[in-house]
């Protein structure tokens, strides 16, 4: 797997030559770290089409899932007062699980065959899930019944 520096390098000079241009704007604020990662998004379509929210990645030890938190005033409507609160059942909340790209699923494989091995490409993927609700399912910190929430 990829160094701390190395994965955040590749995460920047994604954003930085616009490989997620066709998703929309996306920035690095200036808080990011090696292991704490905050990118700005703002998409040209989908649920949050030209509003802005930040997708916070927090990595943990090699070979495991990062947490992924979002911050938007979409979702807050959607999010659990635990989330909200940033507290779980034991301790702070684990962030948020996505299909395919979560605790419950094998993360040496699953990033092989959905990301390439590619930070970048992982980015990508989340961008697209939280910019296409519709094909969102539940995840941890989001009621379950969202979708009605929203109208969607």
């Amino acid at each position: 797997m990829d160094s701390p520096i190395t994965r955040f390098h590749n995460i920047s000079k994604a954003v930085y030559t616009n490989y997620y241009r066709d998703l929309g704007e996306t920035e690095i604020t200036e808080d990011s770290t090696l292991e704490i990662v905050k990118i700005k998004v703002r998409p040209q379509e989908g649920i949050h089409s030209n509003l802005e929210y930040t997708v916070t990645i927090k990595f943990q030890e090699e070979g495991s899932w990062p947490l992924v938190f979002v911050d938007s005033d979409i979702f807050d409507k959607i999010k659990t007062a635990q989330y909200l609160e940033n507290r779980g059942k034991a301790g702070p909340h684990k962030g948020i699980c996505i299909k395919n790209l979560g605790y419950a699923y094998a993360f040496t494989k699953h990033f092989k065959n959905l990301c390439g091995n590619k930070w970048e490409n992982y980015i990508y993927y989340l961008i697209t899930v939280f910019n296409n609700l519709q094909d969102f399912e539940k995840g941890n910190g989001f009621t379950s019944k969202y979708k009605e929430i929203l109208s969607l």
